[in-house]
């Protein structure tokens, strides 16, 4: 895949636009090129299927700033539900334990009052 395929994969699989001037830096190329250019654009797997994998590592492994941009993600491409994704927490508990769910239903909450502030109208769950 090209860098710019990747770059596009990134856009939108995150649902956002890299910005003007934008210069990664290694990790970032590396991301780019396979995280986004390889494994997500790979077949097999359904975009809502390779966003359930990733909240649940991401919750799992307890990284706060990558669950903040991929429950963010997850809502903006309605490939999720808001209901879905609270459920999900949920399932999560059972597995990754209650304090890293309860961190999960916190985000999945800021994330879903964040979009609907920016997008100025309430959105329907």
């Amino acid at each position: 895949m090209s860098r710019a395929d990747a770059e596009e994969t990134i856009q939108r699989v995150m649902t956002m636009k890299l910005p003007d001037g934008y210069t990664p830096t290694p990790l970032d190329e590396a991301a780019r090129d396979f995280v986004y250019g390889k494994v997500w654009a790979r077949p097999g797997l359904s975009n809502r299927d390779r966003r359930l994998v990733t909240l649940a590592c991401v919750t799992a492994a307890g990284a706060p700033e990558a669950l903040e941009d991929h429950v963010r993600a997850t809502l903006n491409s309605g490939d999720l539900t808001l209901a879905e994704l609270e459920e999900f927490a949920l399932h999560a508990a059972v597995y990754s334990g209650w304090p890293k769910a309860r961190h999960l239903q916190s985000v999945i909450q800021e994330q879903w009052a964040r979009i609907q502030q920016e997008s100025d109208e309430d959105i329907e769950p």
